[in-house]
């Protein structure tokens, strides 16, 4: 126990550290903790009212549709690093804890209630306490009710650590990741797609789908309901009932537990299979295509982008971003009129954000220490991430060449490369300012930056540079909307060269005083990366 407490109290420890040491995180938290609030108080605020009101009306109804809630919950927890990109909670790495005599449960145990502490599980009490009261009949059967919907919330705490280590363990397999990060991304697509079918008509279909889980009562299967279920079964006074499905949702967290525990040491003490090495590098001397300081840092970052099945992906993003926004204009309006091709070209351009110096890792102290200008590298990484962009802008302009009149073509590049270059602009600030690390090959890709409060603090600021980007933007997207406005299509001959001109010089500036803020924190800067690398 008492190695448990000291675990428990040096990950706090480390949190709040590293809430010190990375400014963006306490920034991000800053941002995000009001919108949870608000949404936790809401959430409250309709589970006790939809509770109340499912009792009124159909009580034989409310056990069946609190467990198709719950599972939907608990999957989309589980699978939240796959849908969004952030860990709801973080799994530890516990690696450089495994040469200690400690035994792997206590590991876990530890990891588990470290998270009690994020954001995402703090939001979600006020739900479960108001859950818990609309359940109960009186005050008696409150901690009852509140205790059965603590268990599912721990179930769902444990699944997602099972869950992230396996993610974890299959990313380790070299074979696999190029698949799994293109199915992975197919999948992010077909579910963002989801809310555009739901207003278009989807919901029926859903909602028949939800009527016959409830109907057939499969959920009760779920162990991510069996906590609710007891929870229940307590605000009705039924205590066996309680008693037995608390029974079976502690021993499911107790089968997680294990799970990760057994997961734990397969993936950390190397019995997981790694892949087989790449063939031997041609004997023949590499040669730079591109001239030029810049032009070798752009093809470096090419080579190492088609290499990398993550940053590969990104070209896969860039094409289907567009046509997400078109089906969402096309199903929404009926058809992309000329006004809504413009404001997609500033969605497109505006998405320019990468990560630049968070992704180099270790190879960043390699990168600075080139004797290169400062506003150089930063323009050698804009150039990759238009680069990687251009097929994305490319698909726009192919599907409004077809959805809307062909004379809006030029408007629309021009306000996508204009946007792209504001967005660029900030995105070198962001990266140095807040680099966000890579994790290493082989580390936990769901316990590092991109999990719990650091990923949704992350989330919160690349809202707030986004935004800023669309206002730095506007003046040279309004010079593209104003021939359209005034009907005057031939005063573009003259808009269109000024709002690039305008750009580049806006771009021009933020580039130079973002190379003299690079110049003073690279000490820190690398500090940085390289202790998380």
């Amino acid at each position: 126990m008492d190695r448990l407490i000291a675990l428990i109290v040096t990950r706090w420890r480390m949190e709040l550290r590293t809430m010190r040491r990375a400014r963006e995180r306490a920034v991000g938290l800053a941002l995000l903790l009001p919108g949870l609030l608000f949404s936790s108080l809401l959430g409250a605020v309709l589970a006790y009212g939809g509770v109340r009101a499912v009792k009124a009306h159909d009580p034989d109804l409310l056990l069946p549709l609190l467990s198709l809630v719950a599972t939907g919950v608990g999957l989309s927890w589980v699978l939240s690093p796959l849908l969004t990109g952030v860990a709801f909670s973080e799994s530890h790495d516990v690696s450089r804890l495994l040469h200690f005599p400690l035994p792997l449960p206590t590991l876990v145990v530890a990891s588990l209630v470290g998270n009690l502490l994020q954001p995402m599980v703090l939001a979600a009490l006020p739900i479960l306490v108001s859950l818990s009261l609309a359940l109960s009949r009186n005050l008696f059967a409150l901690p009852f009710a509140l205790a059965g919907s603590l268990l599912s919330l721990a179930f769902l705490l444990a699944a997602a650590q099972a869950g992230a280590l396996v993610l974890h363990g299959l990313s380790r397999q070299r074979r696999f990741q190029d698949l799994a990060v293109f199915v992975v991304i197919g999948f992010g697509f077909v579910m963002s797609v989801l809310p555009v079918l739901l207003l278009s008509g989807g919901a029926r279909v859903l909602g028949t789908i939800a009527r016959g889980l409830a109907a057939g009562n499969l959920v009760a299967l779920s162990p991510f309901a069996w906590g609710l279920r007891a929870a229940v079964h307590a605000g009705r006074g039924d205590a066996l009932g309680f008693t037995g499905w608390a029974t079976a949702e502690a021993a499911a967290i107790v089968a997680a537990g294990g799970l990760s525990a057994r997961l734990i040491e397969r993936i950390h003490r190397g019995e997981l299979e790694l892949g087989r090495g790449g063939a031997a590098a041609a004997s023949t001397p590499a040669v730079m295509a591109l001239p030029g300081q810049v032009g070798a840092l752009l093809e470096k970052d090419l080579r190492v982008a088609w290499r990398d099945p993550a940053t590969k992906a990104t070209l896969f993003l860039s094409c289907a971003t567009p046509l997400f926004w078109l089906l969402v204009f096309t199903r929404t309006s009926g058809g992309l009129s000329a006004g809504g091709l413009l404001v997609l070209s500033m969605l497109v351009g505006a998405s320019a954000f990468g990560n630049a110096f968070g992704l180099e890792g270790r190879g960043l102290g390699l990168l600075l220490g080139f004797p290169a200008p400062r506003w150089r590298v930063l323009l050698a990484k804009n150039l990759t991430g238009f680069a990687l962009r251009l097929p994305g802008l490319l698909t726009l302009l192919v599907m409004g060449s077809l959805l809307a009149p062909p004379v809006l073509l030029p408007a629309a590049a021009t306000i996508a490369v204009c946007t792209f270059l504001i967005a660029a602009g900030g995105d070198n600030y962001a990266s140095i300012l807040f680099p966000i690390v890579a994790p290493r090959p082989g580390r936990n890709p769901y316990g590092g930056p991109a999990a719990g409060s650091r990923g949704l603090a992350a989330a919160a600021l690349g809202a707030l540079f986004f935004a800023g980007t669309l206002v730095l933007a506007s003046p040279f997207v309004f010079l593209g909307w104003l021939p359209m406005l005034l009907e005057r299509p031939s005063l573009w001959l003259l808009s269109l060269p000024l709002a690039l001109a305008g750009a580049a010089a806006m771009y021009a500036m933020l580039v130079a005083g973002a190379a003299r803020l690079l110049a003073r924190r690279e000490p820190e800067l690398l500090e940085r990366v390289l202790s998380e690398a």
